[in-house]
């Protein structure tokens, strides 16, 4: 997980390699509202007329967006050492856009599509990849490696209490959950919850997912939905389940068997400077996606 204290790239530790599958990217960039004519991942979008004051690009927003950025920020370094990569505190997907547009940070990170009400013809919106949500379980949890849709509804609405009932230890449940707000609940809600199922009041709601997959590790027959990163592979007091049988991979989120994804962009100015704008078309380079390919296991195509 990236580090949450705004340091420089400089400072931050160097991202895990995770092992090597099957793996595609194909980075895809939208463009809203400019009348520029400049090529990039296969739309216009207006170039940079000046020069920047400074080499420091300030990056915040969705802390789903972080790990993926951090990537690319330290491969664009090994040819730009002058330029300094600072991460604030990671806020939400309406913090990066907020903050772009308020001119606080240069990049803001977004992990789901913007809505129309949050363009304007002063942001452009990159689209850069997209994750999986995946469902963990404690190791605790024994005898279990993959759930139903039903089983999966009958849980977070409290119908299910017992690790038992679906085969495994006779322990109750402990079940995280995120805020109605996080991007990862909504995409739960539109895949398998739906939007009208209450959620059993002894689930444990965080109001920053980030805390959900530290907590999940240290406690006994947890489960809990969270963006796939880097963290979630290295903690082997995890195990992600499959849902109806199919596991997350390549093959099945390109063919929708797997539907529970989140998409990686970014927002920017529409005239960022010249630094922003060359680690942009890095970023969306075949040469950028294919870092992304070289560092994780489980990133797919933005489309």
């Amino acid at each position: 997980m990236p580090n949450r204290n705004g340091a420089s790239l400089k400072n931050r530790r160097q991202p895990n390699i995770l092992r090597s599958v099957s793996k595609y990217v194909a980075g895809t960039s939208l463009h809203y509202g400019l009348a520029g004519s400049l090529v990039l991942g296969g739309c216009f979008v207006q170039a940079p007329s000046s020069q920047p004051t400074d080499i420091t690009v300030n990056i915040g927003g969705s802390a789903e967006t972080y790990e993926t950025l951090e990537v690319l920020a330290e491969a664009y370094k090994a040819t730009a050492p002058e330029v300094e990569f600072n991460f604030f505190p990671p806020s939400q997907t309406s913090g990066g856009i907020q903050g772009v547009k308020s001119g606080l940070i240069d990049i803001g990170g977004v992990s789901r599509e913007p809505d129309s009400d949050e363009i304007t013809d002063q942001l452009t919106y990159f689209r850069l990849t997209k994750i999986p949500l995946v469902v963990v379980v404690h190791e605790s949890v024994t005898g279990i490696d993959t759930l139903t849709s039903e089983q999966l509804k009958a849980i977070y609405s409290g119908r299910i209490t017992n690790w038992k009932t679906l085969g495994g230890p006779d322990a109750e449940i402990v079940l995280f959950d995120f805020t109605e707000d996080e991007n990862e609940k909504q995409v739960l809600r539109q895949t398998y919850l739906g939007d009208t199922l209450t959620i059993t009041p002894n689930a444990i709601v965080f109001p920053e997912d980030d805390e959900v997959v530290e907590t999940a590790a240290i406690t006994k027959f947890s489960m809990a939905a969270v963006a796939y990163e880097n963290e979630v592979e290295d903690l082997a007091q995890l195990n992600i389940l499959s849902i109806n049988d199919v596991t997350p991979s390549t093959e099945t989120i390109q063919s929708g068997q797997y539907p529970m994804t989140l998409p990686l962009g970014v927002m920017v100015n529409d005239q960022p400077s010249s630094i922003v704008w060359d680690f942009l078309k890095f970023a969306t380079s075949p040469k950028g996606q294919q870092i992304l390919n070289d560092t994780s296991s489980l990133l797919f195509d933005a489309s």
